[in-house]
């Protein structure tokens, strides 16, 4: 008995290390990843647990700079306030990741939204800059532009 409690914790311990271990690049992929399934729900409240819950987050939209956390979050609900709108996200690739340094990657994506009735989607580029902050990575900075 007490042998496989050993085994039990050395394997839990060699996971816990490789799940501590996984790069930046990795950790941020992972976080697109849940942003994007918060996107196809349009569950704004998950979707924003990826930015930095702060008065200095910047996300400019088009031509339309907003600061702040509560700002961003205030906005992205009304967006998708409409659950039946037929509003869809579909990454045209993967996201393209890049660590700067000192706890700061960079990621590029390019998606394509569609809306029910709408006869041709549009491309969305954004350009994100994340942070390692205590909670994770975070989206500190971003700048989204719609291309029709």
């Amino acid at each position: 008995m007490r042998c496989s409690w050993v085994a039990t914790a050395f394997v839990a311990l060699a996971g816990a290390g490789v799940a501590h271990a996984q790069s930046g690049e990795d950790q941020v992929r992972r976080a697109i990843m849940d942003m994007n399934r918060a996107a196809e729900r349009l569950d704004a409240d998950a979707f924003m647990r990826s930015y930095w819950r702060s008065p200095r987050l910047t996300i400019t939209f088009d031509a339309e700079t907003m600061r702040g956390w509560d700002t961003v979050a205030r906005e992205q609900r009304k967006w998708w306030a409409d659950k039946n709108a037929g509003i869809r996200f579909e990454e045209q690739r993967p996201a393209e990741i890049v660590p700067q340094g000192n706890g700061v990657v960079t990621s590029l994506q390019h998606m394509r939204v569609s809306r029910a009735g709408d006869p041709k989607p549009v491309r969305l580029v954004i350009t994100s800059v994340w942070k390692k902050l205590p909670e994770g990575w975070r989206v500190v900075l971003a700048h989204e532009s719609l291309v029709p």
